[in-house]
């Protein structure tokens, strides 16, 4: 009869088997005194070495001359000192051997981006396997996880119990069972950075009249990477740290002019984006302003920031934000000459992890040529021009009402600097005729009285007037024609040429339908009179 420690019949695996008899009787006899030897062999089996013993008692039958199955004893284990000195089985303790394995092994749930990295979800199955041949009960299970600088994190969720394969309550396993445990981690921008997650769980059972004395730390079920036991559960992040800065520009025609010229205003606005997986601070902006010269320039204002998405801010930017910044610059006559005005910000920022990023603006037109980094120019164009008016006062002189002869023409001649240049080199050229064409001269030729910007003669800044007085006495001549006609023209250069502006009077009389570049004219009276007188003897 062979059992197991649960009391279960077992069979054994060969025998009994007769072996001999001392006195050389034949199988199945035997002479007084003469001892028969049987041997007979039992394998343990998985489900056996989970049981206490295997036991063991025979019932050996014989019968003596003239009987029939007379005699019968049940074997004894042949040990008297276990205080049991007749017929007790032969049993074979098993020894306990507790034993716990624990897997883990995650797998990504990637939030769209492509990349291992901030909103990806770690899913942890932790299987822990009973693999000794006694009960474990009080299993609890333990979790660390760290990032890539050894610094600890915190489980979004778990572990937690989901199951046995044998149906044991948690906290128990019978030997062979596996329970499962699922845990559940949301990266984080800081851990994203360190480049990995590490993650062991250890498990702790007790063994019957024992307490937490079988553990086990966690491998990660990945025997090919050489190491075949208790391993972390590594997942490596894919850490792209990037970002990108754009700035557009916009130029306030202040002049109305369409030319962007002095005194305009340019508007830049500058975004920067996030656009890599991890969250980046400390941003900064370095601008780098020229004019068409390489002339160093400054920013009236700015970069100011203005606005941010995504929880951003001027210094801090999340995955997938952006900020905006605006500046300005007020364009002044010597740049607007160059031709050219040049700006591109540089940016930087770095992560929690110490990895730094950088990038230098794009002007956002990809249609130039250069899809990246370009700076953000716009062409100047210096506006040179100047406006000439010239208006006539009579000093009626003869006091006879009329424009005739002896009366003084006062001429007042304004030059204004219309442009955004400054003007030099100014000079007037007169041009004096009657209402035959014949010419004239002034009685006095055009005087400097003034600038309205307390430039020096022949300068005009911008915007800036010049004043000039001539005067013309007219003469009989001239009276007869039925008018004096007068015109100024007006010459300047600016810098670096030679006599490039220039503008022909007009009599600041637009009524008269002539509103550009119309000589000023006074009509004169004729003295047309005769006297007859005759006499006679």
């Amino acid at each position: 009869v062979l059992t197991d420690g649960n009391g279960s019949s077992l069979s054994l695996t060969a025998g009994p088997t007769f072996v001999s008899n001392s006195a050389s009787s034949a199988q199945g006899s035997l002479a007084v005194n003469e001892i028969g030897t049987y041997t007979a062999t039992y394998t343990i089996s998985s489900s056996v070495e989970n049981t206490s013993s295997v036991n063991n008692r025979v019932t050996v039958t014989a019968s003596s001359p003239g009987q029939s199955n007379n005699v019968t004893d049940v074997s004894d284990d042949g040990d008297d000192n276990d205080d049991n000195t007749e017929d007790d089985q032969t049993v074979v303790a098993i020894d306990a051997v507790p034993v716990l394995e624990v897997t883990k092994t995650a797998s990504v749930t990637d939030n769209g981006d492509g990349y291992t990295g901030p909103g990806d979800v770690i899913n942890y199955v932790i299987t822990v396997e009973n693999k000794g041949n006694v009960t474990l009960s009080s299993l609890t299970v333990i979790d660390s996880l760290t990032d890539g600088n050894g610094d600890s994190l915190v489980m979004s969720n778990g572990p937690y119990f989901s199951g046995s394969d044998q149906g044991s309550a948690e906290g128990s396993l019978v030997a062979g069972e596996t329970a499962t445990y699922q845990a559940y981690y949301i990266i984080t921008s800081t851990a994203a950075a360190t480049g990995d997650i590490s993650n062991i769980a250890t498990a702790t059972a007790s063994s019957p009249g024992n307490s937490n004395d079988v553990f086990d730390q966690s491998d990660d079920g990945d025997d090919t990477d050489g190491n075949l036991v208790d391993d972390p559960t590594i997942t490596s992040m894919n850490p792209v740290p990037s970002i990108e800065v754009t700035k557009l520009v916009n130029v306030i025609d202040n002049n109305s002019n369409s030319l962007n010229d002095t005194n305009d205003t340019v508007v830049y606005t500058i975004t920067v984006n996030n656009t890599g997986n991890l969250l980046l601070t400390n941003v900064a902006l370095t601008d780098v302003f020229t004019d068409g010269n390489g002339n160093v320039l400054s920013l009236d204002a700015g970069p100011t920031f203005v606005s941010a998405t995504s929880s951003s801010n001027a210094q801090s930017l999340q995955i997938g934000g952006s900020s905006t910044f605006t500046a300005t610059y007020t364009i002044v006559q010597n740049v607007a000459y160059t031709g050219l005005i040049s700006n591109q910000v540089s940016v930087t920022a770095n992560t929690s992890g110490g990895i730094n990023v950088s990038d230098l603006s794009d002007d956002g037109d990809d249609n130039d040529g250069n899809t990246e980094d370009d700076p953000t120019t716009i062409q100047t164009s210096p506006a040179a021009k100047i406006e000439v008016t010239k208006t006539a006062l009579v000093l009626d002189t003869n006091g006879n009402g009329k424009n005739d002869k002896d009366d003084v023409i006062v001429y007042t001649i304004t030059v204004n600097n219309t442009g955004s240049v400054t003007l030099s080199g100014l000079t007037l050229t007169d041009t004096l005729t009657d209402a035959s064409g014949g010419s004239l001269s002034l009685t006095s030729a055009p005087t400097f009285n003034s600038n309205s910007a307390s430039s020096l003669e022949g300068s005009l800044v911008v915007g800036e007037v010049s004043t000039y007085t001539a005067t013309y006495t007219i003469s009989q001549n001239a009276a007869n024609t039925g008018s004096v006609n007068n015109s100024v023209s007006v010459t300047a250069s600016t810098l670096g040429n030679t006599n490039d502006v220039t503008d022909v009077s007009d009599d600041g009389d637009d009524s008269d339908g002539n509103m550009t570049n119309d000589p000023t004219v006074v009509l004169t009276s004729s003295d047309s009179s005769i006297e007859v007188t005759k006499t006679a003897v």
